[in-house]
C-alpha cells in the first residue's frame, strides 16, 4: 500500500527527497523514529510527521508500524513471486499462500466498529443499492445473489439511474460505491450524487487515495498490495469478496436466528 501511494501521490521537492530517501534505505523507517529519520534527511520532524499524515496516516507511529508491517512481508514474499517462467507446478503451490496474505492484510484494514455500524444499516434498510463498475461489477452482482437469498433485498449498477433516483424514499435505502484505487471518478459523481439525495453512503475502496471516502458516511478497505500476482483483478476480487462474506456471514445469523 504505502509504495503504492509513494506512487500515486503529489509530493513538494522536499517531500520527494524523503521518499528517495526511503526507497534508497528500506530499513531506515524500521530503525528510526521521527527525530532520527529528519536528521539523517536533513528535513525538520515537523516536516516528517506533515508528510506521513499527508499519505493518510494518524502520525510516524501509525505509518511506522505499517511500512513494517509490509516490508516484512515483501521479505517473506521473495520466494512467492509468479512470473512467466513459473511452471504448472510453481503456480499450483505459490498461488494459496499469496490468496492467504491477501486476506490478512484485508483483515488488518477491518474496523470491526465499521462493520457493525454498517450491517445494523443494512438490517434498517429495505432496499440496497450497489454501484461499481469495470472488474468490480461482477463481485458485487455475486453480492447482491448471497443477500437477496437470505431476504435481504439487493441490486447492482454501473452507472447512476437519475429517473430511479427521483422516485425513490431516501431514508430507505443503502448504497454501496465500490472502486479499489478511491480515484474512479464514476464511482465519486455517484457518492456525491447520492449524498445529495440524503441516502447513507458506504465506500469500499482501498486506501490509495481518500478521494471517495471522504464522501461516503463509512468506509470499508479492501487491500491494495499487488502480492506478486500476475493482474490485480485477482487480488481485488478476493479482497472485495472477503468484506462482502463478513457482512453476509453475520447478516446470515441475525436474519435466521429465532
Amino acid at each position: 500500500m504505502i509504495s503504492e501511494l509513494f506512487e500515486n501521490t503529489n509530493f513538494t521537492p522536499q517531500e520527494k527527497v524523503i521518499i528517495d530517501y526511503i526507497k534508497d534505505n528500506p530499513q531506515s523507517i524500521i530503525n528510526n523514529n521521527a527525530k532520527e529519520l529528519s536528521k539523517k534527511i536533513y528535513v525538520s520532524s515537523p516536516t516528517i510527521i506533515r508528510f506521513v499524515k499527508k499519505l493518510g496516516f494518524k502520525g510516524y507511529l501509525d505509518f511506522q508500524l505499517t511500512y513494517t508491517q509490509e516490508y516484512t512481508l515483501q521479505t517473506q514474499q521473495k520466494n512467492q513471486r509468479l512470473t512467466a517462467q513459473s511452471s504448472i507446478h510453481d503456480i499450483i503451490a505459490t498461488l494459496p499462500s499469496i490468496y492467504q496474505q491477501v486476506f490478512i492484510e484485508t483483515e488488518k484494514l477491518a474496523k470491526s466498529e465499521a462493520f457493525v455500524r454498517t450491517i445494523n444499516y443494512m438490517l434498517q434498510a429495505k432496499q440496497i443499492d450497489f454501484y461499481a463498475n469495470d472488474n468490480n461489477y461482477s463481485e458485487i452482482q455475486s453480492a447482491c445473489l448471497k443477500l437477496n437469498t437470505i431476504g435481504i433485498r439487493a441490486q447492482c449498477f454501473n452507472t447512476l439511474n437519475t429517473s430511479y433516483l427521483a422516485n425513490i424514499n431516501p431514508t430507505e435505502i443503502l448504497s454501496f460505491v465500490v472502486s479499489h484505487s478511491g480515484i474512479n471518478q464514476t464511482m465519486i459523481d455517484a457518492a456525491y450524487a447520492l449524498r445529495k439525495k440524503r441516502i447513507r453512503v458506504i465506500a469500499i475502496t482501498g486506501k490509495l487515495s481518500p478521494q471517495l471516502e471522504l464522501v461516503c458516511n463509512e468506509s470499508l478497505y479492501i487491500d491494495s498490495f499487488p502480492h506478486y500476482l500476475p493482474h490485480s483483478i485477482m487480488l481485488y476480487g478476493l479482497s472485495i469478496r472477503y468484506i462482502i462474506d463478513i457482512l453476509y456471514t453475520s447478516l446470515y445469523f441475525k436474519r435466521t436466528k429465532k
